[in-house]
This record gives C-alpha cells, sequence and structure tokens, in this order.
C-alpha cells in the first residue's frame, strides 16, 4: 500500500498484528496512479491460486468501477488478499453479490475468507430489509469456497446438500445472474454458467466434510473446469 493511499485512508481493525487492512467501499476511490499496479498484484495471485492464460481484471474488465467495493489486505510482502464485491437490489430487495476473493497460499487458514465475508455484511447491514435477511450471491467452482458461503445461508440454490430448492431464490438467482452479467446464459435447473472460467482453471485438492460432498456433487454436474455455479442464498445481517 502506498504512502498515498495510507494518507488517504484508514485501516479496518485487523485481527491480526501482522495484518493491515483497508476498506474502499467505492472502488473508484483509488487513484488512477494506484490502479494498475494493484491490478497487477491482485490478477498475481489469481496466477498462484488459478492455473491462468490471461489476466482475470483488465482495464476492460476492472475492479476499480463504481460498481465494485473493495477489502485489501496487506502483510509485509505486500498484497496478501483482496475481495471484491458489490451491492444491488434483486426483487425489490438488498442484495450482495461476492465478485471475487483470493488468498495467497501462505496466507490461507488463518480466517481471511470469514473475515472478508463479516466485514461485506457488516457493511450492508444498513441496507438490510425487513426482516434483517439480504440475498447472497457467489458464482464459483471451488468447493471450499461453496461450502463457506452456503453455510452462512439459511437456504441457497443450487441447493447441493440439503436437495430441497427454494422457488423465491431460483427467481433471485435469475434476476441477480441477468443483471450482472447480461446475454449470459443461466442453465436451468442446476444454475450452470458454461465457460465461466474459460481463462483460469481451479487447482483441485483434497476436500473434506462438507466441501468434499460439494465436490462430489460439482464433480457431476459440473465436470469441465471451464463452467461453473451460480449460487444466492439467504443470510441474516
Amino acid at each position: 500500500m502506498s504512502q498515498e493511499l495510507r494518507r488517504q485512508y484508514g485501516t479496518i481493525k485487523s485481527p491480526w498484528p501482522d495484518y493491515a487492512v483497508y476498506s474502499f467501499p467505492d472502488a473508484t476511490r483509488v487513484s488512477p496512479a494506484e490502479q494498475r499496479p494493484l491490478m497487477d498484484a491482485m490478477n498475481n495471485i489469481i496466477a498462484v491460486n488459478w492455473q491462468a492464460t490471461e489476466p482475470h481484471w483488465t482495464p476492460a474488465a476492472s475492479p476499480f468501477d463504481g460498481k465494485f467495493s473493495l477489502i485489501l489486505v496487506y502483510g509485509a510482502s505486500g498484497l496478501v488478499a483482496f475481495s471484491v464485491y458489490r451491492k444491488l437490489r434483486i426483487a425489490g430487495q438488498p442484495a450482495i453479490y461476492r465478485s471475487g476473493t483470493e488468498v495467497l497460499p501462505v496466507h490461507q487458514g488463518r480466517g481471511l475468507y470469514g473475515f472478508f465475508t463479516t466485514e461485506i455484511l457488516r457493511s450492508s447491514g444498513g441496507a438490510a430489509s425487513d426482516d434483517g435477511r439480504i440475498f447472497y450471491g457467489w458464482r464459483t467452482r471451488n468447493p471450499i469456497v461453496w461450502a463457506a458461503n452456503a453455510r452462512i445461508c439459511e437456504k441457497v440454490t443450487p441447493s447441493l446438500l440439503s436437495g430441497v430448492e427454494d422457488d423465491t431464490l431460483r427467481a433471485a438467482c435469475v434476476e441477480m445472474c441477468a443483471l450482472l452479467y447480461p446475454g449470459k446464459l443461466l442453465e436451468m435447473p442446476g444454475m450452470i454458467m458454461r465457460g465461466a472460467y474459460g481463462h483460469i482453471k481451479h487447482h483441485r485438492q483434497t476436500y473434506h466434510g462438507a466441501a468434499s460432498q460439494v465436490d462430489e456433487a460439482m464433480q457431476r454436474i459440473i465436470p469441465n473446469s471451464a463452467d461453473a455455479l451460480f449460487s444466492v442464498g439467504r443470510v441474516r445481517v
């Protein structure tokens, strides 16, 4: 993090003494001079976690668009993790979409993904519906990510673990996908996005617990590594 951003922005209180956390509810607040080196650092993390054939974030598909919010985590070596998300309205209700979260392998296992989730939901608390719940969406083919997000939801579609589908969530899933990825086909009823990850390939690993069950379902439903599941749940904030 440059001195420019250090002067302009404070940190979120970090649970870790060796990390500094910066939050940008409006991603355009990252200055033009900061954007390219930060984008390169984000793409470098993605290239470690995935088999990437081209950069994921580009000037044409930038994480610094006004529709995005960012949380950045810095360690002694520089950027070690980030999360990009969007605040939406779906079916007239508040919603969050996790556009992308990555953590360098050496920093995984310290609770950073859960920390991002907590901070993102906290930032959305003021926009919660009357019942205190919001729609919460994500796209992935990583079983660990899918299981972690589903765990905080009361219900989720597609329902890979319970097998019980919810019509309201299905409708929200279709609406959210159309808003985020206009013209991109969402294959029903499995909520499959074909070719979503044609430029990056997930590194498979050994999965445990719920992630193992999710992996089995994904291997059955989307065996092609370029395909992904688009999921939406309801979560209390």
